[in-house]
């Protein structure tokens, strides 16, 4: 009996002292390695007045509960193999069809949640960009789903004059973005959206002032109940 006493204090110690062997791989919460080494954050386009969480191993952090539709939630670190993420309607706990990311590591991106509670669809946008140096930079993403005729592709003018001239941006798809376009910083500058291939203004888009060296997102949905008007939505970027 003591050897057998013995024998468990020493393995005891040992445990102790490869503390990652013995513990529990349940309890990592962000995935294998313990390490959270990329950015997400969701944006509510959706239709039907649908209310999202963003739930993180089960929990919903403060930030990103009851997000509207137009709403971002916060920008959350997670592991990229294993993000353990998972959309549901605000209030639910059970997690709506089709989100299955691939996120890389080190990488910071925006998923764009668009559809109905039935059938919606997730669209994982690459936040990535080159600093516009001296300039600023700002993309549209065509969250749209009826808002024009046709295919719903639309170009895009920066500033645009009497003559339009080559589009700075083109056949930008609903779910999808336009790179990141660059723009004079410190000043309101204007977007103008037009069907892919035509020249007849669909909206034009008030860019918020941009500070040197910074980008902005703006997401474009449909135009509200008894509006003409597309909706838009400006996004700063997640910091790291």
């Amino acid at each position: 009996m003591q050897y057998r006493r013995i024998t468990a204090a020493i393995l005891a110690l040992a445990c102790a002292s490869v503390f990652a062997a013995c513990s529990d791989d349940d309890d990592d919460s962000t995935g294998p390695g313990n390490t959270d080494n990329t950015t997400v954050r969701f944006f509510n386009a959706t239709t039907g007045s649908l209310a999202l969480d963003i739930a993180e191993n089960g929990t919903v952090a403060t930030g990103n509960g009851n997000i509207a539709f137009g709403a971002a939630s916060s920008c959350t670190r997670v592991n990229n193999a294993n993000s353990q993420l998972a959309v549901r309607a605000a209030g639910s706990t059970t997690s709506l069809t089709g989100f299955s990311p691939s996120f890389a590591e080190n990488k910071t991106y925006t998923v764009l949640v668009t559809g109905t509670q039935a059938a919606p669809v997730f669209t994982t946008l690459d936040d990535a960009f080159t600093s516009p140096g001296t300039s600023a930079a700002v993309r549209i993403v065509n969250a749209s789903t009826s808002a024009t005729t046709g295919a719903g592709n639309w170009d895009i003018y920066l500033n645009p004059g009497a003559t339009l001239g080559t589009p700075n941006a083109s056949n930008v798809g609903r779910t999808s973005a336009s790179a990141y376009i660059t723009v004079p910083a410190g000043q309101t500058n204007t977007i103008r959206l037009t069907n892919a291939g035509q020249t007849a203004t669909v909206q034009n888009i008030t860019v918020p002032s941009i500070s040197a060296g910074n980008v902005s997102t703006i997401v474009v949905t449909d135009a509200a109940t008894g509006t003409t008007n597309l909706q838009t939505f400006t996004l700063s970027p997640c910091t790291t």
